[in-house]
């Protein structure tokens, strides 16, 4: 009965760990679309400030 007792208390052990690591990896989905999101953003900014430079490169500045 010891080990029956034993074996339980292991499987209620690991079934609260794979609830907290469940919470966990939602959390960090959660972080990774917003930083997906982020990222997107700022490749586009890029890209137009790459935009404008290739611009003023093209137009002569008058001293």
């Amino acid at each position: 009965m010891r080990y029956i007792a034993e074996l339980e208390r292991k499987v209620q052990t690991l079934q609260t760990e794979a609830t907290s690591l469940s919470a966990q990896l939602t959390l960090l989905q959660r972080d990774t679309s917003g930083l997906n999101s982020e990222n997107s953003e700022l490749k586009l900014r890029l890209q137009t400030m790459e935009q404008q430079v290739h611009l003023q490169d093209g137009i002569p500045m008058a001293l």
